[in-house]
């Protein structure tokens, strides 16, 4: 491995077996710790989001991946097909010795920033004994890898770019009725990171979780690539009354004794405003009771709007005065009935 190369694995704290999965949710958590965002003015969290981005644009992409474990770094200018073949040869391939290409400590070198000159000894190279390959085959290796030319590496064609994903957290009722959302998204750059604005809209009855595609947002692609896609990762923040499943909407309604034994009609909140509720005669503390129609309008599927489940706690009345303990007692003589009969016939 050359000197001053990183460990991306250590920086995304995986290990190096990590799946895709598992190093996309160590780069979103570090992200988020280390984001300027988070940390206005810190030179040294930028230069570490900088890190992150690294080495998660190499690891999240299985090519780039792939000849970083091969060679121990990744570089733009390596091509995937030599860094393969020069691995093989690491293991003792003819042609390529453990210490490097032709015996060459430090591998093959490698291109863009900290590109170093090499001057070679054709004398220096170990051709394995193969049969009439002389410097002419020597040649064809070392073309091979450095894309053709003794010591001269053609530049490569059209390379995508790279897809980017980014959180956003919504308040609960944009993500009810839709909206335009405004985020400022970092991009690693010349001189440091730089802000890029990005807006987009959200659909009525976006789902926590839900994932936004923008087109070509991503990053930038190389020697004329296409760019990548903006992957929105939408995070809804909590209400203090309504939790959302899916498409339906759940409330805890508070009811009193003798509404829930003799029946009644109670007002509760609903995303559209108040509506009228029934409740059973008889109703038990814990039951759900379904308003029909009263959730959120899919946003995927149309034309579908989810339901209201309403929970039903049974509110104890306080005994405020002697009249009201009379009536209480009362109650109790008229409905001798055991609420613990059925614990024990279980026992």
């Amino acid at each position: 491995m050359p000197t001053g190369t990183k460990n991306y694995y250590e920086i995304l704290g995986v290990k190096k077996n990590a799946s895709a999965d598992e190093i996309r949710k160590a780069f979103r958590k570090l992200a988020r710790k280390y984001h300027p965002d988070v940390n206005p003015g810190s030179k040294s969290a930028e230069e570490k989001f900088k890190e992150l981005s690294e080495a998660n644009d190499v690891l999240s992409d299985p090519k780039k991946r792939k000849v970083y474990d091969q060679l121990g770094y990744y570089s733009d200018n390596i091509d995937p097909a030599a860094a393969e073949a020069y691995a093989r040869g690491g293991q003792g391939g003819s042609g390529f010795g453990a210490g490097g290409f032709g015996g060459y400590p430090g591998g093959f070198p490698r291109g863009g920033q900290g590109q170093q000159e090499v001057h070679f000894d054709i004398n220096d190279f170990d051709f394995g004994g193969a049969q009439g390959q002389g410097a002419g085959g020597f040649r064809d290796i070392f073309s091979g890898i450095f894309g053709g030319g003794f010591g001269r590496r053609e530049a490569q064609g059209p390379m995508p770019g790279t897809d980017v994903e980014y959180e956003v957290h919504v308040p609960f009722w944009e993500a009810i009725r839709g909206g335009t959302v405004r985020i400022n998204l970092q991009r690693p750059g010349a001189g440091g990171m730089q802000s890029e604005p990005v807006e987009f809209r959200i659909k009525p009855g976006t789902r926590d979780g839900q994932r936004i595609r923008l087109a070509g947002r991503g990053n930038p692609g190389q020697a004329g690539g296409p760019p990548g896609d903006l992957y929105i990762i939408v995070r809804v923040d909590p209400h203090p009354v309504f939790r959302r499943e899916g498409d339906d909407i759940y409330i805890n309604a508070p009811v009193m004794a003798w509404e829930a034994a003799l029946g009644a009609k109670i007002e509760v909140p609903t995303i559209d405003g108040r509506a009228m509720l029934r409740i059973p005669q008889g109703t038990q503390s814990g039951q759900k009771l379904r308003m029909r129609e009263k959730g959120v309008k899919s946003a995927t599927k149309e034309g579908t709007v989810g339901d209201q489940i309403v929970e039903v706690k049974i509110v104890t009345p306080r005994v405020v005065s002697v009249e009201a303990k009379d009536l209480w007692q009362k109650l109790e003589k008229l409905n001798p009935e055991d609420p613990r009969e059925e614990l024990f016939k279980k026992v």
